[in-house]
């Protein structure tokens, strides 16, 4: 199910979980840079990309197959 800007999302890091607000969705690949470093999804209709922002500023991109609503 595609999210929508604003939607809350979280996903697996590390041990645990992080969590962030959906800003763009994207449906063709897509390359961003995020804290120096080029992060790139294979972004199409069936598993979009999104840019999170997460509660600390910080920025990441993750595909849709990643992500999970908060429970």
């Amino acid at each position: 199910m595609p999210y929508r800007k604003g939607t809350r999302v979280e996903w697996n890091w590390g041990q645990g979980t992080a969590s962030g607000q959906v800003v763009t969705r994207y449906t063709d690949p897509v390359t961003l840079t995020i804290k120096g470093s080029e992060v790139t999804r294979d972004a199409d209709e069936d598993n979009p990309a999104y840019r999170i922002e997460q509660c600390d500023g910080a920025e990441v991109l993750k595909s849709e197959s990643e992500l999970r609503r908060p429970s």
